[in-house]
């Protein structure tokens, strides 16, 4: 645990001690520490691989070798649940520290151990005795130094507990809402309703979390969660429970599966392998599979046995591929089995994951000739169980993405793990099952959208709009993360299979091979993410897991960057450098500018900046980029911001900036302001050279960008804060304001900073997204 920094101290103690000792409470500062990555001691020039100049062919693999003491320790049932127990004991304790609120709560959820004995303790979170969505965290200790990890820990606070929306209302609200989700036949029932504290949006509020059951068009179960504002009554979001996704068997040949004797029968069991069982439930009656000679399945779907021998052998190669990889005893690391359901429905093309069976459940396809038994399908299906149990990421939004790709990603790496000639490991899913009834793979890794459909088609990069897609498309950009970071990008061969891999940037990224880049993204899933986990967490995730695998002055680290930005998440590394592009809003005459290079490097020691060209009036600090100054004159400037790291790299980001004329009669701020949902904002404008008040017939030009216009209330506010209404809240449904509004401010000097006050008041019944206001001016 070296990678991250401490939170507290308590004397050394050979195991995860209960005693109490005093240590520092957690301060905001230490909190945005915690995400920086201290730099190993420097030892001179790094090997370049991995390492990208711009035009510069990448090579196909970086020289990565994990850290042995980043590996899991096995831990066996007693032993994990002995650390679970004491974790539980000291959570008062931990939580204290953390800064949390008096009305909150720990809940031990799940441990890992690493060997060089660092303990990751997952926790989730109540606020006074309710559950606390999107509140987790992962505590990290070794030789008793504790750090916060994959979260943040902000105290929690709602306004009342009490529910200003029935818990009957709330009900039939969201029953309201998965009904329109669904198709007319569609069945739908609330099945059950409690109050929680939702806080997976960054904002703590008193909700209901109703849970309405169903069944799809296509035959799969449906336990929908509809969180909804118990103040309010407004749908927060919803998201659903259910994930989508010797023997004889039809994908991968001759196969041994363990069964034991019952009597006269063996019975397709699995005692090695925490007792997993495989059912036929057809018609609705489940039946565990026996046989008389213990040869089971005949390797057509003829015989109801062979989708058995697929499901169970399936279930057996993941187990041991968690087990024999990562030390995992299990889906949830208790040594306990799923069970495996095969034949559902009649023509249901598809397999889910259930985390009240703890099960898989497998149709038969279109033509109930194909069943969805294919091995990185029944594995796919099982590392939800193995998410659900770990980070939890929540199945909506950019987090719902992460766990869909998550599952794609292990399932890849357990049909590598098999290899199995009759299956050919590949990268891509469901490519022999024939979900659609196309001839082609339900995903493909390396160029997710080319698995275009009438339902939507996945994403090969970010977006602003990634989340607002369903699940199954957003995840295209973590599966083509993980394929850039396995093999690199371009043209190449893979088992006899052509791969031909783009990257956001048009530039090539080296893979780190399968083996490394399945460690990373595990590291990442088990130990920093947690249930609200997006994109840019992701990123973050992944650069802890390498830097805890292979250092932060490792070409394999940047390795991990550079794949995250080929899919638009986050800077590239160039010469050791990654820095985000500066921006190229336009400034204004006479206007204040505060504008900040963000970079970083994986050489120690402190970067320098320099910078040519820039406007007027304008300058930037050698010591930590940042911009400032007021720009004196109008124009397009050519600047070349460079940035230089200890080892004497550089990096060159060369961008125009645009300044506009802003005095006589005109003022303008032309940078942007977010807008956070129920909250208020404020831009700045300096006003100067003008003298007495200024007009009764003020001029307010106002460019705002919202889900819903009319909700913005606007205000301009004058220096002695006097606020103008320039817009009030109308019932209008637009997406975009452009207008000039007329108010008077003819009481009020027209010299000094005018403020642009906009407060987002949409109603609850809506669900929006944050705008912001893109600019504004004032017109005397």
């Amino acid at each position: 645990m070296s990678n991250l920094p401490s939170w507290g101290r308590k004397p050394h103690s050979p195991s995860y001690s209960t005693t109490r000792h005093r240590r520092t409470a957690l301060t905001a500062a230490a909190l945005a520490a915690f995400l920086a990555l201290p730099v190993p001691a420097y030892a001179g020039p790094a090997p370049t691989a991995g390492t990208v100049a711009e035009g510069t062919p990448a090579p196909q693999r970086v020289d990565a070798r994990p850290r042995p003491g980043a590996q899991a320790v096995p831990l066996t049932g007693a032993q994990r649940r002995r650390m679970l127990t004491q974790a539980t004991g000291d959570s008062a304790g931990t939580a204290r520290e953390l800064g949390l609120g008096s009305r909150e709560k720990l809940v031990a959820k799940d441990v890992v151990k690493d060997a060089d004995g660092t303990v990751h303790t997952r926790y989730a979170r109540t606020y006074a005795g309710l559950p606390v969505i999107g509140g987790d965290l992962v505590v990290a200790e070794r030789d008793g130094e504790q750090s916060l990890a994959g979260a943040s820990a902000t105290t929690l606070s709602v306004a009342t507990t009490k529910a200003a929306v029935s818990a009957a209302d709330a009900g039939k609200s969201a029953l309201r809402a998965a009904r329109k989700q669904s198709s007319p036949a569609e069945a739908r029932a609330v099945a059950s309703s409690r109050r929680i504290v939702w806080a997976a949006t960054g904002i703590a509020r008193l909700a209901w979390d109703n849970v309405v059951t169903g069944t799809d068009e296509d035959g799969t179960p449906s336990r929908t969660h509809v969180i909804t504002d118990a103040g309010t009554g407004a749908r927060l979001t919803s998201y659903d429970e259910i994930r989508t996704g010797e023997g004889h068997s039809q994908y991968s040949g001759t196969v041994p599966v363990t069964s034991v004797r019952g009597g006269a029968l063996y019975e397709l069991a699995d005692p090695q392998r925490g007792g997993h069982r495989t059912y036929d439930v057809t018609g609705g009656t489940r039946t565990l599979l026996t046989d008389t000679d213990d040869v089971w399945g005949d390797g057509t779907p003829a015989d109801r046995q062979t989708a058995a021998v697929d499901a169970a052998y399936g279930a057996q190669r993941t187990w041991d591929f968690y087990h024999d990889r990562f030390g995992r005893n299990g889906i949830a690391d208790d040594g306990v089995g799923a069970t495996s359901r095969v034949h559902y429905g009649s023509g249901y093309a598809n397999a889910f994951w259930d985390d009240l069976c703890f099960c898989m459940t497998y149709g038969d396809g279109l033509d109930d000739k194909r069943p969805l038994t294919e091995l990185d399908i029944a594995a796919h299906e099982m590392t939800h169980g193995v998410t659900s149990v770990t980070a939890g990421l929540i199945y909506t939004g950019e987090s719902g993405g992460l766990n869909e790709a998550t599952s794609d990603i292990m399932g890849t790496a357990v049909e590598f793990f098999a290899d199995s000639p009759a299956d050919t490991p590949d990268y891509q899913i469901g490519e022999l099952a024939d979900v659609r009834g196309t001839g082609k793979p339900l995903r493909y890794m390396d160029q997710p959208s080319k698995d275009a459909s009438a339902k939507g088609t996945s994403q090969d990069y970010w977006t602003t709009g990634t989340k607002k897609l369903d699940p199954h498309f957003s995840s295209g950009v973590a599966n083509h993360f993980f394929y850039l970071l396995t093999e690199g990008s371009g043209s190449r061969t893979v088992n006899g299979i052509g791969y031909d891999s783009p990257t956001y940037d048009g530039l090539p990224v080296a893979g780190l091979g399968l083996h490394n880049a399945t460690n990373v993204w595990y590291r990442a899933l088990t130990r920093y993410m947690t249930s609200t986990t997006d994109y840019a967490g992701a990123r973050t995730a992944t650069l802890q897991a390498a830097a805890d695998l292979f250092g932060t002055t490792s070409d394999a680290y940047e390795a991990v960057g550079n794949a995250w930005a080929a899919v638009n998440v986050g800077p590239r590394y160039v010469s050791h450098i990654a820095a985000d592009a500066p921006s190229t809003r336009a400034a204004a005459v006479g206007q204040p500018v505060d504008r900040r290079i963000s970079a970083t490097s994986t050489r120690p020691g402190a970067l320098a900046y320099a910078a040519t060209g820039l406007p007027d009036g304008l300058t930037i600090d050698p010591a930590t980029g940042r911009i400032s100054g007021t720009p004196t004159r109008a124009d397009d400037f050519a600047v070349t911001v460079r940035v230089t790291n200890s080892a004497a790299e550089t990096r060159s980001l060369p961008f125009t900036w645009s300044v506009l004329a802003s005095g006589g009669d005109h003022f303008v701020n032309p940078d942007r302001y977010d807008i956070p949902n129920w909250r208020t904002i404020e831009s700045p404008l300096t006003v100067s050279g003008r003298s007495g008040n200024a007009s009764a017939d003020l001029k307010v030009t106002v460019d705002l960008v919202h889900d819903f216009i009319g909700g913005q209330v606007i205000q301009l506010v004058a220096e002695d804060g006097t606020a103008l209404l320039v817009k009030d809240f109308v019932w209008d449904t637009g997406t975009e304001l452009h207008a000039t509004f007329t108010v008077d401010a003819s009481t009020l000097p027209a010299d000094g900073t005018w403020k642009l006050r906009v407060t987002d008041n949409t109603p609850g019944i809506f669900t929006v997204d944050p705008g912001y206001l893109d600019r504004w001016s004032l017109t005397f």
